[in-house]
This record gives C-alpha cells, structure tokens and sequence, in this order.
C-alpha cells in the first residue's frame, strides 16, 4: 500500500513541473523596449506647438495701417466748408485727437474759377504750409450750363493745393438736386488730389434744404472718413464714392 501512495506522488510532483516548450516560447519573446518613434510626453513636444503657434502667427497679415497723421490741415473751399459748424466742425472733431492742427477756411458765394483766380488761397497755402488740403468747392458751379468750361479751373486749384506731393482731397458738393455735370468735371480732372463724390448724399440739412447742419456735418464727415482711412498718400486713387 505505502508503495502505491510513493508513486502517485511521484506523479503529482511530476505534473508540477513548468512546460519546457512554453518556458522555451516565453523566453524567446521578451517584453518590447519603447520604440523611438513613440511619442513620448515631454518639455520638447511644448516647445514644438509654440514654435508651429508662433509661425502661423508670424503668416498673419499685419493689421492694416491708416494715413499718417498730418502736422497742419488746411480745410477750405466755399460755403459748404460750413463755417464754424457744419462738415468742418466735425471734420476738426477727427483730425484734432490725432494731434493735427486743424484750419478752416471759407469763403461766401465763391465759384471754382473765382476760388482760382483769388490770392486768397496762395496766401493761405504761405501762411499755414498745410501737408493735407481738403477742399470742399464747386457748390456755387452745380447748375452751370456748361461745366465743361471748368476744367482749367479745376486743374489749376488742384495743381496749387498739390503742389509739391502735398496730400490733396476734393470733397465734391453734397449736391441737393441733380447737378449739370460738375461733379464729373471734378472727379475728371482734379489730377494730384483724390476726389471724394458726395453727390446726392443723403444728409441733414438746414431750412434752405441745401447746407448740412452739425448733425449732417457728422454724417458727411464719417462718411468721407471712412474713404480717406482707407486711402493713405501712396494710394492713388483719383475718384471714390460716398457709398449712399
């Protein structure tokens, strides 16, 4: 009996014993070591998303950039200029923040060739050395039968307010009904300053239905302002519209 006992445990003893065939298969696959293409979380992979943050803003346009800011502007024409309120009031109300010295100028009743012939604005250009004229004239020449005729006149001043690469800008009339063609007369041949087209711009008026007031000044100057930050001294831009 007690060697029947030896021998089955013999036997279990036996059956303990680890597979040599699966020893053998776990011996020849050994744990993977990290591979070096592994992503691996570290200072460098932050350093890599700053750098691709920075070059994409680096291919960011810049912001746009406006006109420089003018040392003296000489804003002058004829009644439409609006005395001490009206287009120049609020025009001032721009250009003063920023530093400019601002001039207005205006003269009564005043027609292009009249605004041409007169020493008044060669005086005015010698006193203040203006680097931005605004003239806002031809008012007086709307209803003209031939505007055409105009068109030396309308050089001339322009040639004057520009002279020497200065910034020139001609507001045309913020004409209250159709006009007979000055405002293409201008838009033509006001060669060195831009023009800006006001005509049948939609703005508040005074009783005669024909000069803005301070609240129609606002509104013709922004919307003059608009075209004139777009369009810097390079630019040369000869016509542009109010954009009713």
């Amino acid at each position: 009996m007690r060697s029947v006992g030896l021998i089955c445990l013999v036997a279990y003893a036996c059956s303990k014993q680890p597979d040599a065939s699966a020893a053998g298969k776990n011996a020849s696959s050994p744990m993977p070591l990290p591979s070096a293409s592994a992503p691996v979380a570290s200072d460098a992979g932050v350093a890599t998303d700053d750098a691709a943050v920075a070059q994409i803003a680096d291919a960011a346009p810049p912001p746009p950039v406006g006109p420089p800011v003018p040392k003296v502007v000489l804003h002058t024409g004829d009644s439409m200029v609006g005395g001490y309120g009206g287009l120049t009031k609020a025009l001032e109300a721009k250009f003063k923040p920023l530093g400019a010295k601002f001039v207005p100028d205006w003269m009564t009743a005043i027609s292009i060739t009249s605004f041409d012939h007169d020493k008044h604005f060669a005086e005015l250009l010698a006193k203040h050395s203006p680097d931005l004229v605004i003239l806002t004239l031809g008012a007086n020449d709307v209803f003209v039968p031939f505007p055409s005729s105009l068109v030396g006149s309308v050089k001339s001043v322009a040639a004057k307010a520009s002279r020497g690469g200065r910034e020139c800008w001609w507001i045309t009339p913020a004409t209250w009904k159709p006009d007979t063609g000055i405002t293409e007369v201008i838009k033509k041949n006001a060669i060195g300053c831009k023009v800006f087209d006001s005509a049948m711009l939609k703005i508040a008026r005074g009783g005669d239905g024909i000069h803005p007031t301070n609240q129609g000044g606002i509104e013709w100057a922004d919307k003059f302002w608009v075209q004139y930050e777009a369009n810097p001294p390079a630019v040369t831009t000869i016509a542009l519209d109010a954009g009713q």
